[in-house]
């Protein structure tokens, strides 16, 4: 019996290592795809309003109504729900989203989902950013380089709630994302990566303003350190 569980111990000490890395690279997976089907949602909504949603879309008498992430709906796959874009992202008429967990925003992780409903996808607001205020842009005219979408770790921001993340508040723990390994982004082009926290912190705030993008070339600077894309 001590043999057994000597040999149990070693066989464990072996594969749960192989099997949390596992399950770690087919959430990263599905993550890079989930990006790309929030991106191919943005799209469409520019398609067809010609114009990228506002970060907060507000009514009449300037009071939030709700995220870009709540506008795209329509536009995400398997989302053809009951939904008023006319109330608060928390009144009566979509409160019935305030139990609901969605996977494409709100990330699993090695301890869970936690019940947790805030939002793991955050867009990069502030001067010099494709979301630079109330101004209207559309997706074309941002150069393809532009980092807009980022993972962002303990969010206490509902999905359907606005809120997202200043380009002067983000600091080099973002590098890390979630798991401790790399942070996802998308870029303006439609690219989603993975990128390892071994990036020069530098090297990846160069990608979050228009002029920084334009002025820099991904590959180089990051390319090196993309896990999956």
């Amino acid at each position: 019996m001590a043999v057994g569980a000597i040999v149990l111990t070693a066989l464990a000490a072996v594969l749960v290592p192989l099997i949390i890395t596992g399950r770690r690279a087919a959430r990263n997976q599905q993550r890079v795809y989930d990006l790309k089907q929030i991106y191919l949602a943005l799209a469409n909504f520019d398609d067809v309003y010609k114009r990228l949603p506002p970060t907060v879309r507000s009514d009449e008498a300037g009071r939030p109504l709700c995220s870009w992430r709540f506008q795209i709906l329509p536009f995400v796959e398997a989302m053809m729900f009951r939904l008023d874009f006319g109330d608060r992202w928390d009144d009566p008429s979509n409160r019935w989203l305030l139990n609901m967990y969605h996977p494409i925003y709100c990330w699993s992780t090695d301890r869970g989902t936690g019940g947790l409903r805030g939002t793991n996808v955050a867009a990069i607001t502030g001067p010099g950013t494709v979301f630079d205020g109330d101004r209207p842009v559309r997706l074309g005219e941002v150069p393809a380089n532009t980092i807009f979408l980022i993972e962002v770790h303990n969010s206490d921001t509902f999905w359907t709630e606005p809120g997202d993340i200043r380009v002067n508040t983000i600091t080099e723990s973002i590098v890390r994302g979630i798991d401790g390994d790399g942070v996802h982004v998308v870029f303006a082009d439609g690219a989603s990566w993975f990128i390892s926290a071994e990036v020069p912190f530098d090297n990846l705030r160069t990608f979050f303003t228009i002029e920084g993008a334009a002025a820099n070339d991904r590959e180089s600077l990051l390319g090196p350190y993309a896990l999956l894309r």
